[in-house]
């Protein structure tokens, strides 16, 4: 997951938070699925933002990474946010993976489950969407019937204080460190959990279009 860190947490979507005055009312975020070519090629322009961001620390996002969203076959989803002028912009994307494969020896990843990858976030913005996209992946996680939702994170070599703040980070979003192993690109993972958490007043925070049961890959209308 590549999440920014954010300055402060949003009320919990079960106190029904009023949105800010400068927004629209209604939820002030949606999460709805990258359906169309458009779609795609916007998520597709934020990992390349997000990817030029990180190469300035110093961290190389592998190039599939930004293919990955414009593969029609892929299940990818958008978290967008209204703004003052009525518009509303992408700040953030990820894959789903629905009943991912179990992992070989990993019992953690035996019941039904929600994968999910490719975590990106728009790099000029200092929102709250890692908590955004938290509270959401185990809202829909219960609504699918899953119990838990998987990710993975870099895991910390020596020395490396980014990705140790990210796993800090996540961990204070409710993620569990459930082991390590080493991704399709040959690096050291952390894998993480979160417990599937069904949040009836989260509607009213992010409008979630995303359907339960996926649909035709390839068959997503335009918008």
């Amino acid at each position: 997951m590549n999440t920014t860190h954010p300055t402060a947490r949003p009320a919990s979507a079960d106190q029904g938070e009023e949105p800010p005055a400068s927004r629209p009312v209604g939820a002030p975020y949606e999460m709805r699925p990258l359906s169309s070519d458009v779609d795609r090629m916007a998520a597709a322009a934020l990992v390349e933002s997000r990817a030029r961001w990180l190469a300035e620390r110093g961290i190389t996002v592998p190039h599939h990474h930004v293919a990955a969203y414009r593969d029609a076959w892929a299940e990818a989803v958008g978290l967008y946010e209204d703004n003052a002028a009525g518009g509303e912009i992408l700040i953030g994307c990820l894959l789903l993976h629905r009943q991912p494969e179990p992992r070989p020896g990993d019992t953690d990843t035996q019941g039904p489950s929600l994968g999910i990858s490719l975590v990106y976030t728009a790099p000029d913005l200092d929102d709250q969407c890692g908590w955004l996209i938290t509270v959401w992946a185990g809202d829909f996680a219960a609504r699918t019937g899953a119990t838990r939702a998987h990710a993975e994170a870099p895991f910390p070599a020596g020395g490396d204080h980014a990705a140790d703040a990210l796993l800090r980070y996540l961990r204070s979003l409710g993620w569990l460190v459930t082991g390590t192993g080493i991704n399709r690109d040959g690096h050291r993972v952390a894998r993480l959990r979160l417990n599937a958490q069904q949040r009836d007043g989260l509607a009213g925070l992010i409008n979630c279009t995303v359907p339960v049961t996926r649909p035709e890959p390839g068959n997503g209308g335009s918008r």
